[in-house]
């Protein structure tokens, strides 16, 4: 077994996806939410960004910890925040917010 292997099956490495995966993939969500809300203006898509950041972060945190391994631990996390990424980065690049 490689050591890259052994880091990703470790019980940090499920640890580390949990809490600091799942925050940089919460505040992905919060942008993609802030950025594509259609509802009002800026406060309130703000807002609306803003009131979701803790439910995701818990749900991505206990979604995270409950894997069996870090390996998984890290898939379940970029299966949320890849594709999160891309539409916050298309958003952001080409200006596709709803007004």
């Amino acid at each position: 077994m490689s050591l890259a292997s052994r880091m990703f099956d470790h019980n940090f490495s499920k640890n580390t996806a949990a809490i600091l995966g799942s925050f940089f993939t919460t505040i992905a969500l919060t942008v993609c939410i802030t950025l594509l809300w259609p509802f009002g203006g800026v406060v309130e898509q703000i807002f609306a960004g803003a009131t979701f950041f803790f439910v995701f972060w818990a749900l991505l945190f206990y979604w995270a910890i409950l894997a069996d391994n870090g390996r998984q631990a890290w898939k379940r996390i970029l299966i949320i925040f890849t594709p999160t990424l891309a539409i916050d980065l298309a958003s952001l690049f080409f200006n596709l917010q709803i007004k």
